[in-house]
């Protein structure tokens, strides 16, 4: 498969993600911590593998929904990064943008889907005041787009969407050099953590008590 941070594609451009701090998913670290060394301290036996088993697998869940889906555009494709897998999209194949219940990026032969960008949330956007691509680029309650390297935003105070910033993206992606194709790629780390942590949370409950 092709390498998805070829030509630029994480090194310069917009990131979109959750307009709202991700404050439930620092919460749940900071419980989850607790808990861990709570059980550490007092458990028993099968009671502790239990636990921590629990714990790691519903951190994993935290992570994989709360703050992982994002979605990176460039000047040479957009980048969707969901629960558990990436698809990068060529500008060149992209033939519409749609948003009325969730970011719809269509190709010729499918629309892919990100979880990063709801249809309400890109309806209310306005232009970055000097972003930071990678600090969660929201202002207030809305999502806003970040600016990175030789990518370029809108003038301050425009209002915008994500759709239409990525459709201007787009529009200038089709005058480039038309190459690549879509790339649709597992995120390994994060299954592997899941499929990992259910494995020893199914272990340890088959385990008879002692």
């Amino acid at each position: 498969m092709r390498d998805m941070s070829r030509s630029g594609s994480t090194s310069h451009g917009d990131l979109f993600r959750f307009s709202r701090p991700p404050i439930l998913p620092i919460l749940w670290y900071l419980l989850a911590i607790f808990s861990a060394y709570d059980l550490v301290q007092r458990g028993e036996g099968r009671t502790i593998w239990i636990g921590l088993s629990a714990i790691a697998l519903i951190t994993v869940v935290v992570y994989a929904t709360g703050q992982r889906p994002a979605v990176f555009a460039t000047p040479t494709g957009v980048l969707l990064r969901n629960v558990v897998r990436d698809v990068w999209l060529p500008w060149h194949l992209v033939e519409r943008i749609d948003s009325t219940w969730s970011l719809v990026i269509r190709t010729a032969d499918r629309g892919y889907g990100s979880w990063a960008v709801t249809g309400a949330s890109s309806s209310r956007q306005r232009g970055p005041r000097g972003g930071d691509p990678v600090a969660g680029l929201a202002r207030g309650s809305s999502m806003t787009g970040g600016r990175s390297g030789g990518a370029s935003s809108p003038a301050q105070d425009e209002p915008w969407t994500v759709p239409s910033r990525l459709e201007q993206l787009r529009r200038r992606g089709m005058d480039a050099e038309r190459s690549g194709e879509v790339d649709v790629r597992p995120a390994w780390p994060v299954i592997s953590a899941l499929v990992v942590t259910a494995v020893a949370l199914a272990v340890s409950l088959a385990v008879p008590a002692g």
